[in-house]
């Protein structure tokens, strides 16, 4: 079997002739939630002026082929899209990193592909891998690398020479400052701040790093450890302080 990472898996919007009925390529979102319908809004209203593609419909593997929809929608199962817009490509529309890695590998393993939803020109001097959306609002600064499936939601701040892996999420209102890296599956909850690193030695959140809504991360953290508050710390060393007064 070949590898995942050997297979194909992304694919140029502006190269896709699967066009919808307002003359837009269609993808498929995996997802049918409140957040799936809030990223796909962001397709076709917010990144840019005209609509960036059309969602054809929603995969959802407990409530697809009940005959509900989303935004006018279908909601469909997993074989319902491997059976008929396997042509389409497919968004992962979850917020948790370790999800969206999982359902990435089932759409990878049944021959999808997924999107490439931002150009060169939207944030010069920045790449974006496949399947990562950067939602209105938001800005990414020069030099800055982001991998495949990354969330970076609404109002979110990059600064520059930033490197963000796959499957990391940068929930709502994030502030992150020059020389940083985000390793793979981190998840950043909504208002962090992050202070800079130096071209020397950036500051590292290590890979499944989670850090908590509000915390400001003013060192490298590392790989799988939670953090919160302001200065971050581990939980465990959070509740120490504070039943010590600290």
């Amino acid at each position: 079997m070949k590898s995942l990472k050997s297979m194909p898996k992304e694919n140029s919007l502006a190269a896709d002739q699967a066009k919808g009925t307002s003359g837009v390529p269609r993808i498929v979102v995996y997802g049918a939630s409140g957040h799936s319908l809030a990223v796909a809004q962001n397709f076709v209203h917010r990144l840019r002026p005209g609509p960036l593609c059309e969602v054809a419909a929603y995969i959802d593997d407990f409530r697809g082929g009940d005959g509900l929809s989303l935004g006018g929608a279908p909601i469909i199962f997993f074989d319902d899209w491997r059976d008929k817009f396997a042509d389409l490509a497919c968004y992962i529309a979850v917020g948790d990193p370790q999800s969206r890695r999982q359902l990435a590998e089932k759409v990878i393993r049944a021959g999808g592909r997924f999107p490439r939803l931002h150009d060169r020109h939207q944030f010069p001097d920045v790449s974006i891998g496949a399947d990562t959306v950067v939602a209105a609002q938001s800005d990414v600064g020069p030099k800055t690398t982001i991998g495949d499936h990354v969330l970076i939601m609404p109002m979110c701040w990059v600064a520059h020479d930033v490197a963000i892996a796959d499957y990391v999420t940068l929930a709502a209102s994030c502030s992150i400052s020059g020389h940083v890296v985000i390793e793979e599956g981190a998840y950043l909850g909504a208002g962090v701040t992050v202070v800079n690193g130096s071209p020397e030695r950036p500051l590292v959140i290590g890979a499944d790093a989670k850090v908590w809504a509000g915390a400001v991360v003013t060192k490298s953290i590392p790989a799988k450890t939670s953090v919160a508050g302001n200065p971050a710390r581990p939980l465990r060393d959070l509740v120490r302080a504070r039943k010590a007064g600290g």
